[in-house]
């Protein structure tokens, strides 16, 4: 197989399995992502002020985008999505599965708005939460799995540009909890306990945007193998810029919805 032909068979297994475009509604904290194909947005709930103009309820008290299995929620919700399936007859239905973006974005726009927060803190904490609330008990970090996961095939031209970065590094934290696979993809992974020899990874900033993919998947889901595909072209596609906004000179506009 010569090499375009190559390009255009891994072009057409992306996009069999991932929507169209990136996720437009999560641009403004720097996430360039394409969800599995079988995932829909949830806008936010939007309230009316005292001058009649609608304004989105902060997400961490969004129980439409919020998990359902989290009874107070999660910090640093970003993005829900919900999804779609075909059922026997071909015709739409909301499926299982579920998938979340978290991220510590607020926590800097907090701090610097002069509120005591530690960003550095949002892994751990989200961990902990979210085992919380699923009724396990939340690993340690040592026993946190590192993921490298590299950009395959026509990654760069597929994706309409890219950092240049040859992989995406993760930390992948699992829980398995009355039938349903819990999967946490913390971007980036720490680079000096990833365990990549390869030369290509430096330290850590002392600060820097973190981000979080949540996917959780029951037993029972519709089409396990094309939803299996999709989210390892979602994690391979998947750029964030870690760079931490300037929140005090106006710089970082993000959506004025509490996230």
């Amino acid at each position: 197989m010569d090499a375009s032909s190559e390009y255009f068979d891994y072009l057409g297994k992306a996009q069999k399995v991932l929507v169209a475009s990136d996720q437009d509604d999560v641009a403004n904290f720097g996430v360039k992502i394409r969800v599995p194909s079988r995932f829909r947005w949830i806008p936010p709930t939007t309230t009316r002020d005292q001058e009649g103009n609608e304004q989105p309820v902060p997400a961490s008290e969004d129980r439409k985008r919020q998990p359902r299995f989290a009874r107070n929620g999660l910090p640093g919700l970003l993005g829900s999505w919900y999804a779609v399936v075909p059922d026997a007859g071909g015709k739409p239905q909301r499926g299982l599965s579920w998938m979340f973006l978290f991220g510590n974005y607020q926590r800097y726009k907090d701090r610097s708005s002069g509120i005591r927060v530690e960003p550095g803190e949002f892994y751990g904490d989200l961990v902990n939460e979210l085992a919380d609330a699923v009724g396990v008990v939340a690993p340690t970090e040592n026993e946190w799995q590192y993921e490298k996961v590299e950009k395959l095939g026509g990654y760069y031209l597929a994706s309409g540009g890219s950092t240049g970065e040859p992989e995406n590094h993760y930390m992948l934290v699992k829980f398995d909890a009355r039938g349903v696979d819990y999967r946490l993809y913390l971007h980036p992974g720490p680079r000096l306990q990833s365990g990549d020899e390869s030369g290509n990874d430096g330290p850590a900033p002392d600060e820097e945007l973190q981000f979080a993919l949540l996917f959780v998947v029951p037993r029972k889901a519709a089409n396990p193998a094309q939803l299996e595909n999709g989210i390892k072209y979602c994690l391979e596609w998947f750029e964030a810029d870690t760079t931490v906004p300037s929140f005090e000179d106006g710089d970082a506009q993000g959506p004025e919805s509490g996230f």
